[in-house]
């Protein structure tokens, strides 16, 4: 229980001595904290100490309890006064009452009577100090709900759900003047090195306290305000130029940094012009922290406009550079490719993580796929591509994406170089990629034999071995295959695609065609069309 703190005043020492043993003062929950021996020292005393009761003469030097009461009447201070007097003198008591004095008691002071007085004053201080308790609970309460309201608004704001003329959209256009406006994402992250996960208790208290400093920042920069959106901290605030938005950012950086010793990565958005631009700066700004997936944490993000996605004759190319080091048994090849292809798609899906992580995870099906029209053997259930998919999406950086496909791309070279009868198939597939990418030269048989380091003879006989035709056959088969393709998806001529496949004779092209497919190349067009 808290005690009631009183200040004594008499200009009597002996009057002062008996009231402080004519009562159990503690014992009625009284505490005093001081004596005054005349006005000028119980006005000193009654500033540097704020008592919740004086007792006092009312006729003193230097300054009377008259004095006393009108200048704590006038300043509106809280302390109950109770005077006492060796005379009832009317003229007094009445400005006593005047003044708000509890009571007037007349010397001397009997001890049910003052007793009586202060359980009086202690019953009104005790409901002070419940109303003020109510009152500061009912404020805060009502500051609580403006303030969910006011987020509230806000969040749809950034959504471009809040109508333009309503009553809440005008409320925030006075709540935020501009004239230019900006806004961030903050995101609060345990420092480097702080390897203790923080428990749901710790996550409370640090939301809390980033909160409040963002809140405390943004409405010290000026006008502005923190909230939180779909979980994020997110912040609007109007700036004078538009510098002040990357400022403002640093600024909650630097705090956030200073005193919670947290990691905090921020994307922010470009100057708006009006309230009606901030659903497209809030976008913005939650894209521009996604630059955090690709270039690490600590940082602020301005956002950038990027339209930056993979060609795909560029990405295949690179994928397939990776397939040949599968079919070279080279593993330095193998690396050295990945890595290329990593590094563009890096480049090429910068600022989007999800077109990161596709782009990533159907190459690696796509080698998986290759090596499989390559010949060479992998054990069963070596590629789960379920597995493989789950774990690149929750990669937290793109650095730990590389690491990833890295170790699965090793560990699926490993395999395949421990499988049995894979360096024959290595080689045969080395030589198919040789004739997928010459088809439209002039291939022979020496020269094929030259990429595996074989005499013509046994490698013809190789070959049949490992496909079960004969070379020729293979290579007129894969330039049929694109005679096809060039006929049912261009509009050249037929002498143009002859030449797109390697044969310089339209007529030889066309008697060839008729042999594999049982029709010549433009009936064989027009048939398809017409099933189409």
């Amino acid at each position: 229980m808290t005690m009631i703190r009183v200040l004594l005043a008499d200009d009597e020492p002996m009057i002062l001595k008996g009231l402080r043993k004519l009562i159990d003062w503690n014992a009625l929950g009284f505490d005093i904290i001081g004596n005054a021996c005349d006005g000028r020292e119980l006005m000193e005393l009654m500033e540097a100490l704020r008592p919740d009761v004086i007792i006092s003469d009312i006729s003193m030097p230097h300054f009377t309890g008259i004095d006393m009461i009108r200048r704590i009447h006038e300043e509106g201070l809280p302390i109950k006064v109770i005077f006492i007097s060796a005379f009832q003198e009317f003229t007094y008591a009445r400005d006593a009452v005047a003044y708000g004095a509890l009571d007037y008691l007349v010397k001397p002071i009997i001890k049910q009577q003052l007793e009586s007085v202060l359980c009086k004053a202690a019953s009104l201080i005790n409901e002070h100090q419940e109303e003020a308790i109510r009152k500061g609970k009912l404020q805060q309460l009502e500051h609580k709900i403006r303030q969910g309201e006011l987020e509230s608004w806000l969040a749809q704001l950034m959504e471009g759900t809040l109508q333009p003329g309503s009553a809440p959209y005008r409320h925030l256009a006075g709540e935020l003047p501009g004239p230019l406006y900006s806004t961030g994402v903050v995101l609060a992250e345990q420092l480097p090195g702080d390897s203790d996960k923080w428990n749901d208790r710790e996550t409370k208290l640090v939301e809390f306290a980033v909160g409040n400093i963002l809140q405390e920042v943004v409405r010290r920069s000026g006008s502005g305000h923190g909230f939180v959106r779909s979980g994020r901290f997110c912040y609007v605030a109007c700036h004078e130029g538009p510098e002040g938005a990357l400022e403002l950012a640093q600024d909650v950086q630097r705090s956030i940094r200073t005193y919670l010793k947290l990691s905090v990565t921020i994307g922010t958005s470009p100057a708006a012009a009006d309230l009606g631009s901030l659903p497209e700066a809030c976008r913005q700004a939650e894209q521009a922290l996604g630059l955090k997936y690709f270039d690490g944490p600590n940082r602020i993000y301005t956002y950038r406009a990027m339209d930056n996605k993979p060609k795909q004759d560029e990405l295949y190319r690179r994928q397939l550079a990776v397939v040949n080091g599968f079919t070279d048994d080279n593993w330095e090849a193998v690396a050295e490719g990945l890595d290329r292809l990593l590094s563009y798609i890096s480049v090429s899906a910068y600022g989007s993580r999800s077109l990161a992580v596709s782009t990533a995870f159907s190459s690696v099906l796509l080698l998986a796929q290759e090596l499989g029209k390559t010949g060479l053997s992998l054990p069963e259930a070596s590629l789960d591509a379920h597995d493989v998919q789950r774990k690149l999406e929750q990669c937290g950086s793109f650095a730990e994406l590389r690491r990833d496909i890295t170790d699965t791309v090793e560990r699926l070279f490993r395999m395949a170089g421990a499988e049995s009868g894979n360096k024959d198939k290595a080689l045969l597939a080395k030589v198919k990629q040789y004739i997928e990418e010459h088809y439209p030269e002039e291939i022979t048989l020496e020269s094929a034999a030259g990429i595996t380091f074989m005499n013509p003879s046994y490698f013809s006989f190789f070959f049949k071995k490992q496909t079960g035709i004969n070379f020729k056959q293979y290579v007129t088969g894969i330039r049929m295959k694109h005679a096809v393709r060039l006929l049912l998806h261009t509009d050249l001529m037929v002498y143009e695609i002859a030449e797109a496949v390697g044969y310089n004779n339209a007529r030889h092209f066309s008697d060839i065609f008729r042999k594999t497919y049982g029709s010549l190349p433009n009936d064989y067009r027009q048939d398809k069309k017409r099933k189409a």
